[in-house]
């Protein structure tokens, strides 16, 4: 075995499998030579520097080692596993020289490596039982065997995994826009999982709030409620789809990159105090007066008129004669990504009154600005918030409405 100096316990366990070892290792990029030696040592195999310590358990009795990866597929027996272990020490250190970087016990090293070997030696099915794990657990950062399942997904969507291995070894960084693209080829049952003769069973969905760990993904599951939400993320990672449609259940896929992430849910509404600045519908520019939206985290909106007007700026002087009094109670709720519907509308305890010295107060149905806030339903209303400012837009009484509030105080 040209590039191998096995010792001779290592050379008794290897010789059933030499040949595919001789093949592969042709394959390889040349290394300096590996001394392989069967001793103690933690796991089933250590490499440092040029020597690969296998596992006294790969000499048996057992056709397993113990220590095998505990997933939906059976295990490797213990000479495959030898010639694997082998093969992965050579492909890390051409994988290290290549790169000028010493190796790690990560998912992007081991990942590589197994790639690497089950590419040149498929006979081995080394790759099988770790795209089994990745299934089976959703994090790679936990399990480095797992990443190959990661270059696998690379390579189903058109990449050199390769490549991008070196990339990320490189100091290059993946978006969790990427990272949760791979998860979703990883977990979905026509991806990976695609390639085993097993059927693979998912790691279970976490709720919200919780935390993942670096390098992982899971399916979240999310409840029905009257007010919905947004899915927020602290830290490194997204979630593919964070926005819960008011009374709709159903799961979406998070997934964290180096540093790990916290979920946590939003209220998904423009949450506070704002006030109504101007507006902009039926081909006409409206100014406002005294008209306040608070927006509550429990879903619910009410909307305070203190001498309230909202019209066309040709109507200033009847702004100057009258103002709406009183409060408008209703909900709203999530409909999609930055927009909110809004129900139960309730209109009927606002008066209008004169604003000279003798001032004459009248139920205001009738006169606008309650039909106004009760057409708020027919929406639905797209917003986008800053600190500052608050913008809906959105359709009523057959026409298109922008609404400009600033934030209150």
């Amino acid at each position: 075995m040209k590039g191998l100096v096995p010792d001779e316990r290592a050379q008794a366990l290897l010789a059933p499998v030499a040949p595919l070892i001789t093949y592969a290792m042709a394959q390889l990029p040349e290394v300096e030579p590996l001394r392989v030696e069967v001793g103690p040592c933690a796991g089933i195999s250590v490499l440092k520097n040029d020597v690969l310590t296998l596992s006294l358990g790969l000499e048996g009795p057992g056709t397993h080692h113990s220590d095998e990866p505990r997933t939906s597929m059976p295990p490797l027996d213990r000479w495959r596993r030898a010639a694997g272990c082998v093969l992965e020490a050579v492909a890390i250190r051409g994988l290290s020289d290549h790169i000028h970087r010493e190796p790690r016990e990560d998912w992007r090293w081991r990942g590589a490596a197994i790639h690497v070997v089950d590419t040149i030696a498929p006979d081995l099915n080394l790759a099988s039982p770790d795209i089994a794990l990745a299934v089976n657990t959703g994090d790679v950062g936990a399990h480095p065997r797992a990443g190959v399942a990661v270059l696998r997904a690379w390579q189903a969507k058109g990449h050199d995994p390769m490549l991008r291995v070196q990339y990320l070894l490189g100091g290059g960084v993946i978006s969790a826009e990427e990272w949760l693209g791979l998860g979703e080829w990883i977990l979905d049952p026509s991806g990976a999982a695609a390639s085993l003769p097993v059927v693979c069973t998912r790691s279970e969905a976490m709720t919200v709030p919780g935390k993942l760990p670096p390098w992982s993904w899971r399916r979240v599951l999310f409840q029905s409620t009257p007010r919905g939400g947004k899915i927020g993320v602290d830290g490194a990672g997204g979630v593919a789809d964070g926005w819960i449609p008011a009374g709709v259940e159903g799961r979406t896929l998070a997934g964290a990159t180096r540093a790990g992430c916290f979920l946590r849910l939003d209220p998904g509404g423009p949450v506070g105090i704002w006030e109504v600045a101007s507006a902009q519908g039926f081909g006409q520019v409206m100014g406002a007066r005294g008209i306040t939206f608070a927006f509550k985290v429990s879903g619910a909106v009410d909307v305070i008129l203190a001498d309230a007007f909202v019209g066309p700026l040709a109507s200033v002087s009847v702004a100057g004669e009258v103002g709406t009094s009183g409060v408008v109670e209703g909900r709203w709720q999530v409909v999609g990504p930055h927009i909110v519907g809004f129900s139960g509308i309730s209109s009927h305890n606002l008066t209008m009154h004169g604003r000279r010295s003798q001032r004459f107060m009248l139920p205001a149905k009738g006169f606008g600005i309650g039909e106004w806030l009760k057409a708020l339903e027919e929406g639905p209303w797209g917003w986008e918030a800053s600190d500052a400012r608050l913008v809906i837009r959105g359709k009523m009484m057959g026409g298109s409405v922008e609404v400009r509030l600033r934030r209150a105080g």
